[in-house]
């Protein structure tokens, strides 16, 4: 009785809120969302817009229309199963309505929305893939969703339910795919001519949890199960032996494998970078932009099997030059400002014991809350007072939600460069988000740049973090090295 009370009232509400936004005709919005409504039946539509993407779409698009469609194939049989017999919700009983609905009343329970829940599940799932879908399907999927409240077969709370449920099965969906895709792709051998020379290793490792040194003894055995024979261990403290180590096996020409994220593969970089020494990547890290910007698997087992049967490309690297040090080299981003705080946080032993996987979230938010301003010259001398520059020389960003950096691509010979200036906290989070979705509209203070070359002049010494390292400094030039790393991919990454 406690728990049937609020159920009621919630109901008698949600009842009220049909009224209201049915109470009134609209004849001709009306017979346009009957038309569109129909045409969502057994999520027609959708199949039909995920064929049009992906004869049309090219690459991204089949990726998208992949993507919407196994989406759907997991959002409807629960929607339309146990979900509804479990609410055994009835709809609007059509004789409480003055207007009755221009469409057959379902003989379906009503919660949640079926219709809702494929089309926020397709629009979810395809615009994951390619953002510039956003402007299109999330309008038409609020369009779907609508019509089911206005042609009154579904009450609100069932349609919201529906579009959240969809949405989340659009997210789940994403790892789902790339663990299969990355599977396939990790399984598909590259000519003999275009695979690594040597089956022979040296393997760089960095300090792990228990979780991830679990992670390496399993890779370590699936390199081994495909025939490569680890000949020497380095930790990434005493990669000063590396150049030695290499010159011992020179006959063998051993393949540098790294066991580890962005930061240590950046390290390794700096020794091999220019070389014909050809790279490999175990990804251990926590975020690992660089081997998702190769479509390297996630998985160590898939990952490994690339290494022996994957295909060496070569792809740019990005240098740092300082007038007073040596160069410096990075593989996915050189930032100064907001992430070199983040970096600091991020990497304090302290702060990883205590927040464990929390850390990079709660170092994020304090980065954010600091928002260092720093002025430095850019380019051709236009003086600037930001809060963050990034280099970037990878496209893909954000780890796990594998975001990317619109146009860009690892081995297209160019940087692209984010200047973020003095910003509210409301704008910065805007151009995040902006960013990610690929939206071309920029927010006022933040610039884009695309190009080969950068110098960046300061008054002041700034620090610079390296794929996530603090390890450069400003005044500098970043310059693109191109095809100045050589490193195993899947057969499918075009080189």
């Amino acid at each position: 009785m406690a728990r049937g009370r609020p159920l009621k009232t919630f109901d008698a509400l949600d009842r009220r809120l049909l009224g209201r936004l049915t109470g009134r005709r609209r004849p001709r919005l009306e017979s346009a969302l009957n038309r569109l409504t129909r045409s969502a039946n057994r999520s027609l539509l959708w199949l039909v817009i995920a064929e049009v993407l992906a004869v049309a779409g090219g690459r991204p698009g089949r990726r998208a229309a992949l993507h919407g469609v196994l989406a759907i194939v997991i959002t409807s049989p629960i929607v339309n199963g146990p979900l509804k017999s479990l609410a055994r919700r009835n709809r609007p009983d059509p004789r409480l309505n003055p207007h009755p609905s221009p469409l057959p009343i379902p003989t379906s329970f009503s919660f949640p929305s079926g219709h809702a829940a494929a089309a926020f599940a397709f629009a979810t799932g395809a615009a994951m893939e390619d953002p510039r879908l956003v402007p299109l399907l999330v309008p038409l999927a609020a369009a779907v969703a609508y019509s089911r409240v206005l042609l009154r077969v579904h009450y609100p709370f069932d349609v919201v339910a529906g579009a959240a449920i969809g949405a989340g099965a659009g997210v789940v969906s994403g790892p789902i795919l790339k663990a299969v895709r990355d599977e396939l792709q990790s399984r598909l051998p590259a000519p003999p001519s275009e695979r690594p020379a040597s089956r022979q290793v040296i393997l760089v490792t960095s300090p792990h949890s228990g979780r991830a040194r679990a992670r390496l003894d399993r890779g370590v055995s699936a390199m081994a199960a495909a025939g490569l024979q680890v000949i020497e261990r380095l930790r990434v403290r005493e990669l000063d032996r590396l150049p030695a180590l290499l010159q011992r096996h020179a006959d063998a020409s051993p393949l540098v494998v790294v066991a580890g994220g962005d930061g240590t593969v950046g390290s390794v970089a700096n020794y091999v970078v220019g070389t014909p020494t050809v790279l490999g990547v175990l990804p251990l890290g926590t975020s690992n932009d660089f081997a998702r910007s190769l479509d390297i698997p996630m998985r160590v087992e898939g990952a490994a099997r690339v290494l022996a049967i994957g295909r060496v490309a070569a792809v740019d690297a990005g240098r740092l030059d300082h007038p007073d040090s040596s160069p410096q080299y990075f593989v996915h981003a050189a930032t100064a400002g907001i992430n070199v705080s983040f970096a600091r946080l991020a990497t304090r032993s302290d702060l990883r014991r205590r927040l464990g996987r929390l850390t990079y979230a709660v170092a994020g938010i304090l980065a954010l809350r600091e928002r260092p301003v720093f002025e430095c010259d850019i380019g051709d001398g236009e003086r600037y007072r930001l809060i963050h520059l990034a280099v970037i020389n990878a496209p893909v960003f954000g780890g796990p939600l594998d975001l990317q950096v619109p146009g860009s691509d690892p081995d297209d010979r160019m940087f692209e460069v984010l200047l973020v200036e003095e910003l509210p906290m409301r704008r910065l989070l805007r151009s995040v988000l902006h960013l990610a979705l690929g939206i071309g509209h920029q927010v006022r203070g933040v610039r884009m740049l695309r190009l080969s070359r950068l110098p960046v002049r300061s008054e002041q010494p700034l620090d610079v973090a390296l794929d996530g390292e603090v390890r450069g400094r400003i005044p500098g030039t970043f310059e693109v090295v191109p095809n100045g790393l050589r490193v195993v991919t899947p057969a499918s990454f075009k080189d």
